[in-house]
């Protein structure tokens, strides 16, 4: 019985070790679909000039995402510059649209900086209205237009209540990627351990148990 259980564990640590890693994750984690052909592969590791040249939808969707990632440092940065042409004494409608359009107005700025100049419109609301879709940029510029209607309202200067909101949202973005890097590494570690684990107990600690057993029946017989 002993030898028969070893012969089979044997078995499946030949298979293992011999497999493609990608085999054996399907086989694990029972994934779905046939592998791609010879030809598919191919290409894909040959992609053509056009194909070069032209990024595909998923390229440029990562990039997307990473421009989107971003948005809040380049928000925090105009606000930056908004906050020095008040300090030159700029109006404020003009402040937005200067800082907006050194950056090609790639945070909104411009645009509540041109409803502000309309005037007849509380800022919140031209933020509210503004808003492409729920994100964290249009939250931060609701607070850019609360800021502006609690300093019109009070007489405060903006300028250090705009560079104040432009660090916290850096530290707020600092600490968003932060958790996102803390996540990946946690979810990293299970596919390792999928690949690693079985083999390490064929290896390392079905030997020992099959060693032991054999010496316990030799004690008994």
């Amino acid at each position: 019985m002993v030898s028969i259980i070893a012969g089979g564990l044997a078995g499946l640590a030949v298979w293992l070790l011999v497999a493609e890693p990608s085999g054996r994750l399907r086989t694990l984690l029972g994934r779905a679909g046939e592998p791609a052909s010879p030809g598919a592969r191919l290409g894909r590791s040959r992609p053509s000039s056009a194909g070069a040249a032209a990024p595909g939808p998923a390229r440029r969707g990562h990039r997307a995402r990473g421009a989107r990632a971003s948005d809040i440092d380049l928000l925090a940065f105009d606000l930056d510059l908004a906050a020095i042409c008040l300090q030159a004494g700029l109006p404020t409608e003009r402040a937005l649209e200067l800082a907006a359009q050194a950056g090609g107005d790639r945070s909104g700025l411009g645009r509540l900086g041109r409803a502000l100049e309309l005037g007849g419109e509380d800022p919140a609301d031209s933020a509210e209205r503004g808003r492409d879709g729920p994100s964290a940029t249009a939250e931060a510029l609701e607070s850019v237009a609360a800021l502006i209607g609690f300093s019109r309202a009070t007489g405060v200067s903006l300028a250090p209540l705009l560079r104040g909101l432009a660090s916290d949202l850096r530290r707020t973005e600092h600490r968003r990627r932060q958790l996102a890097a803390a996540r990946l590494g946690v979810q990293l570690v299970i596919p390792l351990g999928v690949c690693i684990l079985p083999a390490f107990i064929l290896l390392g600690v079905v030997p020992v148990l099959l060693t032991l057993v054999s010496d316990m029946a030799g004690l008994f017989r």
